[in-house]
């Protein structure tokens, strides 16, 4: 799926362009979280990569 806001991972401005953020020129990243699905396959690997990092 294609979203069309964008966020500058520099500044914090949203924009609706897709290549550089037009007030300071940063990486525009999207904002949304992913999806959650129950039946998710790869929560396994998330949750012992977090466990890992100490954020549980």
């Amino acid at each position: 799926m294609k979203w069309l806001m964008k966020k500058c991972s520099s500044c914090g401005r949203y924009s609706l362009r897709s290549d550089r953020c037009p007030a300071c020129g940063g990486e525009l990243v999207v904002p949304h979280p992913p999806r959650f699905s129950p039946h998710d396959k790869y929560l396994s690997y998330r949750y012992s990569l977090k466990k890992e990092k100490g954020l549980l």
